[in-house]
């Protein structure tokens, strides 16, 4: 038999779960080229090979979560309700941070507003929010939510479950049927809030007045 190749799918792989490991076990300051190699069993120049650097190893993780996040989104179906449809687009967030409870604060530390829209790791976050947006426009133009537009009400929902995401993955929520029924009330509020017209002398976005 030949000798396996060293910068194949597999070795691949296994360096991207060394290196999430370690990210989760000891941040992502602990994780270094040397060291995810000695841990599968590699060079370094396998590493360099498949990934650049450290941060292209990072960044291949962060691609890793919003490659899941799309992916969850994408599967929720079209409904006649609304608001039914968003309460399944939260609670996919929630089954997407639950898969890679290790990376999801990796992926925020890379995910950046002022981003290139080009970037593929940006375009794969967009995917999923475009999504949550989609169903959001639908709402808007029924009148659902009134005085909000689609991106006023985005924001509320990503602040939202990004703060139930974080807190359930830090353990603050409880066990899972508790954290669930959290994140069911936490959301079924926040739209039953988002369908009243916005308060005299505020924004649609929540911001206050100007003075």
């Amino acid at each position: 038999m030949g000798r396996p190749k060293e910068h194949g799918a597999q070795t691949r792989a296994a360096l991207l779960t060394a290196a999430a490991e370690i990210l989760h076990a000891e941040g992502a300051q602990a994780v270094s080229v040397r060291r995810v190699a000695a841990v599968v069993g590699t060079s370094t120049r396998a590493v360099y090979s498949l990934f650049d650097d450290k941060e292209g190893l990072l960044r291949e993780l962060s691609m890793d979560v919003a490659e899941t996040m799309r992916r969850h989104h994408e599967a929720v179906p079209s409904m006649d309700d609304p608001i039914d449809e968003i309460l399944e687009l939260a609670l996919a967030y929630r089954a997407a941070a639950r898969e890679k409870p290790q990376l999801y604060d990796l992926f925020f530390a890379m995910v950046s507003p002022r981003a290139d829209r080009a970037d593929p790791l940006f375009a794969l976050v967009y995917r999923s929010f475009e999504r949550v947006l989609t169903v959001v426009r639908r709402a808007v133009a029924a009148g659902v939510f009134p005085g909000r537009d689609e991106f006023s009400v985005g924001r509320h929902l990503f602040a939202l479950v990004h703060g139930l995401a974080s807190l359930e993955l830090r353990g603050v929520l409880g066990d899972a049927p508790t954290a669930v029924n959290v994140w069911r009330q936490s959301v079924g509020a926040t739209l039953v809030g988002l369908q009243q017209p916005p308060a005299p002398g505020g924004r649609a976005d929540g911001a206050p007045a100007a003075t």
